[in-house]
């Protein structure tokens, strides 16, 4: 096998010669140096700025473009074009530090090295390599002047700060060398920079020559440090920087990048460099400040540079250094050395057998979801705790207390509450940096009452010269806030910052390093536990926050909030249903919904379609809360009552009038809990309570309701109908006065529901809205489900349901749609809560989890497991207690997909709702919609299968 390699290798070399070979000798002296000039280009300018190109590309032969602003489609668009005019194939850079995004529009920005640096898992920066290297690769790109391997020893550098990994040598090595690794095994040329170490500086080269003092025990023990691993990493390029340094080059105002002492003497003798050599820019002050164009790009040469980066006078480069090797033999000799070293980088890059890239691809590939799990790990693995010592962290809902959000910070960033709010309600604020004073005593007087306050402190628009914008305003009210509540303090921007505090205030504090919706929103989950925190600071802040400190936290079982990509790709999963769901909606089968899924505790479809109602007014968000109707009866009642069983307060195999008295005397005295839940208790499906109290047209009878509410009549039904308070216990008796069917074999009935709405209230003398508001939306931290949302909730974000013409004639919007629950007054047993897709979510992963979510154990898990198992599976009956169930033997069409696992179960819901958790294959799937818009005969989500045909995908896709 090694033999077999080895002759490979020597093929590849050989084939590799042969090439130079064949292009070297159709060049002329101005064509090979030419070869070794690259030009700063743009992809955002107009045709005649790109004919500028065209005549550059085309009379002078040069070897290499570099793209800055621009976009993906565009820049592939023009680098067919270019080098379609070239005679050799061009090397195309960009400066890709954080990924294309550093330079192009309209694509992925991946976090700079400094957040990096706080990561302790490196080989999530390989990674970032790989993909960093694939999506240049699909625009045509073949070099990338990254990563920075200068270490940030000053605080205050202007230049590269957040652009390194940090101050501590062996970590910057390390991850450099996994940048590198990660481009350079995808064929794409890694180029490290600044050398030899622009990391102390307190001065921009792009403005003028910064001056690097140190001794050459310090150069060599730090600045080089990186440099020197990753040369004997097999490094491809190194980016000379635009320094003077005495040490080496004693020629005064000489840069580093025109000194033959230090990119001959010192890169390619003394530590033994052979890849390419690329000058920094050379159109930058550091240079043109004391060189003339042309003159800069031959003292560049003259030093030993192998690539000669945005030269800006090409003709007058070329007449000069031409000019200068025609001296001498061995000049000429070192010209082709260099030519041949350019060719050979091009070889192996594939230009020898280059391919156009296709423009009509490069957008979407470059954004391909693959790439977000990746993105997303590496912001939320940057996270860290500076400070936590009474353990409040992660924060969890039924701890906090009332809480509130205080947004510091002079941009806009309404979406962070959107963002906590996915864990517990908050009651949002909003300060600049620098109010005043008085703005600062208001605040803290709002913020009296609370028990916990979430700040998010930006700075990221800040930098050291202003302080970060920390002042002592600030700190005072930091201070203050920390004295007198819980204090999360949630810093985001640079670590330097936090150099600005006398006292850094706080109970509990995170950091951040950037401020960007990806960046915000895995802080945010961080911090309520959906992931453990393990970043360390990548530079010391004082004496007690060193280079290398975090404190660490276990995640706890909340939910994560992820993307399809994690688990399955969108070809696989998301783009049949989007198919499904947007062909019923054109249809008119629903005018819009919700979907949302849960993948081994992490979210990976959260998604909205359509609009509330067929005027296409007001599109479907996450804040839309729909009736869940059926859904009600596990979402509210059944939970209640696995509460209560486990307190021993009530015994589901106890006859229900054991717990109503009134029925002892009925033909329902023998009811047996447990077969009542699950539907085996021989009562009638329905009745249509509301027809005794309407005439044969359907108007309201006066002697049940009024048009405006008085003490006899405050039940709600719409604007102008109220019905009588006592008509619940007509009800209730019209229940107990109902004929019992003749056999009890399974018949789904609402009636058993609504008769242990009356009992739980009598157990816990509460009414039952209360009660599940108490024990489990609230220390879930959920706040977009309830009864009557119309009493806690915006109207505007409550889907319609049916155009009632049969009982309330009206529009119903915000009430519960079922008749029986609304003449209950919106609270029942069997319907009546509204919710959104989020919300069913959690309730349906708590109870996957065996009752326990974010740390807390809503209801005993031997429970859970008693109410979710088929009960009576001999009496052909598939139900749980409460809860549907998979087919005992599956029919196409039926109420369940034909996968769902034995151990499942959920509920579905008559306005268009569905809910259902696997156990065993550690899946959620939410359907909400609002199918009855605006007719309940409007059945074609039902009649196509919608919610099953969509869960059967998820199983399909994700096993």
């Amino acid at each position: 096998i090694i033999s077999m390699l080895s002759v490979r290798a020597q093929q590849h070399d050989n084939s590799c010669e042969m090439w130079v070979d064949s292009v070297i000798n159709t060049l002329s002296t101005e064509k090979k140096i030419a070869q070794l000039i690259s030009i700063r280009t743009y992809s955002n300018k107009d045709e005649s700025y790109y004919r500028g190109i065209d005549k550059i590309v085309k009379r002078h032969k040069i070897g290499g473009l570099c793209f800055f602003q621009g976009g993906p489609a565009r820049q592939a668009e023009l680098t067919n074009r270019w080098q379609d005019l070239s005679d050799v194939p061009m090397l195309i850079a960009l400066d890709a530090e954080w990924g294309l995004g550093m330079r192009l529009d309209s694509t992925i920005s991946y976090p700079r090295q400094m957040t990096l640096g706080a990561i302790e898992n490196d080989s999530l920066i390989y990674q970032m390599g790989c993909d960093i290297a694939e999506q240049l690769k699909t625009i045509g790109t073949q070099i990338n002047f990254a990563p920075v391997a200068d270490i940030n020893s000053n605080p205050e550098n202007p230049v590269i700060n957040t652009r390194s990994f940090g101050e501590n040598r062996e970590k910057v090595a390390r991850k450099s060398i996994m940048y590198m690794k990660g481009l350079q095994d995808n064929s794409i040329i890694a180029t490290a920079k600044h050398f030899p170490g622009h990391g102390d500086t307190d001065s921009d080269s792009h403005h003028t020559l910064p001056v690097i003092n140190h001794n050459k025990q310090r150069m060599d023990s730090l600045e080089l440090y990186p440099f020197k691993t990753m040369i004997d990493a097999g490094l491809g390029g190194i980016m000379t920087a635009h320094l003077y340094i005495p040490l080496y080059e004693q020629r005064e105002n000489r840069a580093s990048t025109l000194s033959h002492n230090i990119v001959t003497g010192l890169l390619s003798d003394s530590l033994g460099f052979e890849g390419l050599k690329v000058t920094d820019a050379l159109d930058m002050s550091g240079v043109t400040k004391y060189f003339e164009p042309g003159e800069t790009e031959l003292e560049a040469y003259k030093a030993g540079n192998d690539i000669l980066l945005l030269a800006l006078d090409v003709p007058k480069a070329i007449k000069l250094i031409k000019k200068h090797v025609k001296s001498s033999d061995e000049e000429m000799e070192e010209l082709n050395r260099r030519v041949r070293k350019v060719l050979k980088a091009k070889y192996l890059a594939g230009l020898n057998k280059y391919i156009p890239t296709d423009p009509a691809i490069v957008s979407e590939a470059v954004n391909d979801p693959k790439y977000q799990p990746l993105h997303r790990k590496l912001y939320q693995s940057s996270i860290t705790i500076l400070k936590d010592p009474d353990s409040l962290l992660p924060l969890l809902p039924w701890k906090a207390g009332r809480s509130a959000y205080l947004h510091i910070g002079n941009r806009s960033n309404g979406a962070i509450k959107n963002l906590i709010e996915r864990y517990m309600p908050v009651d949002a604020f909003s300060v600049p940096l620098d109010p005043g004073n008085m703005k600062w005593d208001e605040l803290g007087d709002k913020l009296e009452d609370y028990e916990t306050i979430i700040v998010t402190l930006h700075t990221s628009d800040k930098s050291m010269k202003n302080g970060y914008g920390i002042t002592a305003e600030l700190q005072i009210l930091l201070s203050n806030l920390s004295q007198q509540h819980n204090l999360i303090l949630n810093y985001i921007g640079s670590p330097y910052g936090l150099m600005s505090f006398d006292n850094l205030s706080g109970d509990a504090i995170l950091l951040s390093y950037e401020d960007n919706q990806t960046a915000n929103d895995m802080l945010i989950q961080s911090l309520f536990g959906a992931y453990d925190i393990s970043g360390v600071l990548p530079v010391s802040i004082n004496d007690t926050l060193k280079e290398g400190f975090g404190i660490s936290r276990h995640a706890t079982n909340t939910l994560r909030y992820g993307c399809p990509e994690d688990v399955v790709s969108f070809e696989k999963a998301l783009k049949p249903i989007d198919s499904i769901i947007n062909n019923a909606i054109s249809e008119k089968g629903m005018p819009g919904c919700q979907l949302f899924v849960i993948k081994d505790g992490s979210v990976i479809i959260d998604k909205n379609y359509g609009y509330q109602t067929y005027k296409k007014e007001k599109p479907i968000t996450g804040s839309t809360i729909y009736d869940v109707a059926s859904i009600t009866k596990v979402a509210a009642t059944t939970l209640t009552m696995m509460k209560l069983y486990e307190e021993g307060k009530i015994d589901i195999d106890r006859r229900l009038s054991d717990y109503l008295p009134d029925l002892r005397n009925s033909n329902k005295k023998d009811i047996i809990i447990r077969d009542m839940m699950a539907h085996q208790a021989a009562l009638q499906p329905w009745i249509p309570y509301f027809r005794n109290t309407v005439d044969e047209k359907g108007n309201p009878l006066p002697d049940f309701y009024t048009e405006m509410p008085d003490p006899v009549h405050t039940i709600f039904i719409h604007d102008k109908m109220f019905l009588r308070n006592d008509y619940p216990l007509a009800i209730y008796d019209t229940i107990r006065e109902s004929e019992l069917r003749e056999t009890n074999e399974y018949k789904y009935s609402d009636l058993g529901f609504i008769l242990l709405h009356r009992a739980i209230e009598q157990l816990t003398n509460q009414p039952l809205e209360r009660y599940v508001e108490e024990n489990f939306y609230h220390p879930l931290g959920l706040n977009h489900i309830g009864y009557n949302p119309l009493l806690w909730y915006d109207k505007g974000k409550i889907a319609d349901t049916e155009d009632d013409q049969y009982f309330r004639k009206s529009l119903i919007q915000g009430t519960v749609h079922d008749p029986a629950a609304a003449m209950l007054g919106g609270v029942s047993g069997h319907a009546g809560v509204f919710s959104n897709a989020h919300d069913l979510g959690v309730i349906m992963q708590c109870l996957m989890q065996q009752g326990n979510y974010a740390g807390l154990q809503i209801i005993d898990s031997t429970v859970v497991h008693e109410f979710t198992k088929c009960q009576f599976p001999l009496n052909k009956n598939r139900r749980g207690i409460g809860f549907d169930k998979p087919l005992l033997d599956f029919y196409e069409d039926g109420p369940v997909c034909k996968s769902a696992s034995p151990s499942s179960f959920g509920h579905s819901g008559f306005t268009g709702t569905y809910c259902w958790a696997d156990p065993e294959k550690k899946l959620v799937y939410i359907f909400l919609s609002n199918r009855i818009h605006p007719s309940a005969d409007n059945n074609l989500i039902i009649k196509e299968n919608i919610r099953t045909n969509i869960h059967q995908i998820l199983y399909d896709s994700l096993y």
